[in-house]
């Protein structure tokens, strides 16, 4: 029997899961609180997708946890929060401005103005395109500028940032209402370099102050220096890794109690036997020692799932740790169910496996995966693809 469009249009097949904990958002966003003074603003990174969880299943928590601002990394990801609905402000964090010219330049610019989303301002002819959408709808045009303290990425140097703040005095349509610097090494223990950043970020702004001008929204502190250095607070905290509740390194201080927002679920689709000789997986790097029950997962470095777990990597089913066997592929991942039938446990297609743990202490966690890579929980969240499913906890298959 032939479905009808609208019946097809009602299937919607999940056999990839990201479950993502909303009260866990809003926890950590209540921990993040607690190291900051009260009248402290606190400013989400939501860049590429909220780091992988998906922004539109996230802006409800953080709505809940009265985030004050949200920070984005490029044009488009703006224009997605207010599709969705938020309203408060957005940081631009990055110069994607710069890149257009012409009339496609002046469109942007009159959005960006529209929507009340603050630009990182680093170049004059930026500001020139600015300033003349925002006369065509006289409105204001709201920047934000970035001192360069030593990180050598985004922002400018002293000089340069007063270059600006001259260019800007000459324009009526532009108001400053921010200044902020970024640090590099905040997550190591040897914080002399951001102390190092801190203070040229405090002799600007003395700098600026005596002559007259008083910015009135002042940031610095990125996760790690929100959490480990406490002078680096200032007016706002901008906030990433530990909002999805993974600790933004290794050796800090101080290690909050942080809730990971993200459990990642698949099922066995295929259960078969492997004879002892027998291999498994491309390139025959794994053999069995003696007649082996497999298991197969869909999930693979297509969605994100590290080619460099094959051989290595740790899956759980009923609550038993498995091992990955052979080379992770593109979209499928074998799993060693051994351990399960040591138990007397039936193996089945259609159980559940635990792809991603969201117990911190789980060898199948974030951390412990990024620790076993060698990389940053970053990495492991922001490859997650979008076969993904990305859903609330409390949502049903």
């Amino acid at each position: 029997m032939v479905e009808s469009k609208s019946e097809k249009s009602q299937l919607n097949p999940d056999y990839l899961v990201a479950q993502i904990d909303l009260s866990a958002v809003i926890h950590n966003c209540n921990i993040l609180r607690k190291f900051a003074s009260k009248k402290c603003k606190i400013c989400v990174a939501v860049k590429c997708n909220a780091y992988g969880h998906a922004i539109d299943v996230i802006l409800p928590a953080l709505k809940k946890a009265n985030v004050d601002m949200l920070a984005v990394a490029a044009i488009p990801e703006a224009m997605q929060l207010r599709d969705l609905g938020w309203m408060r402000p957005i940081l631009l964090l990055g110069s994607e401005f710069s890149i257009y010219a012409g009339r496609q330049k002046y469109e942007i610019a009159e959005w960006l103005i529209e929507n009340q989303v603050r630009i990182t301002a680093m170049y004059k002819e930026d500001l020139d395109a600015l300033d003349a959408a925002a006369k065509r709808l006289g409105k204001k045009v709201v920047v934000h500028l970035m001192l360069d303290s030593g990180m050598g990425r985004m922002g400018l140097d002293e000089q340069k940032v007063l270059q600006l703040i001259d260019a800007i005095n000459g324009l009526n349509s532009i108001d400053i209402e921010g200044l902020y610097t970024h640090f590099s090494t905040a997550d190591s223990p040897d914080k002399t370099f951001s102390k190092y950043q801190l203070q040229r970020f405090d002799d600007f702004i003395k700098e600026l102050q005596s002559s007259g001008l008083n910015i009135p929204l002042i940031h610095a502190a990125n996760t790690p220096a929100a959490i480990d250095l406490k002078e680096s607070h200032y007016d706002m905290l901008r906030a990433g890794i530990a909002v999805y509740g993974y600790q933004p390194g290794t050796q800090m201080y101080n290690k909050p109690d942080l809730k990971p927002v993200m459990k990642l679920i698949s099922y066995l689709y295929a259960v078969k036997q492997i004879k002892k000789g027998g291999y498994a997986g491309y390139g025959n790097t794994w053999q069995a020692t003696e007649d082996t029950t497999v298991g197969l997962v869909p999930v693979g470095y297509g969605d994100g799932y590290d080619r460099r777990l094959s051989n290595k990597g740790k899956m759980k089913i009923a609550g038993i740790l498995v091992p990955v066997v052979g080379r992770v592929s593109m979209d499928q991942t074998i799993l060693d169910l051994t351990p399960l039938l040591q138990k007397n446990i039936d193996v089945h297609p259609g159980m559940e496996v635990t792809i991603i743990d969201n117990d911190p202490k789980a060898p199948n966690s974030i951390e412990s995966i990024a620790q076993q890579l060698q990389t940053i929980p970053y990495e492991i969240i922001t490859k997650l693809g979008p076969r993904i499913k990305r859903i609330t906890l409390k949502e049903e298959r």
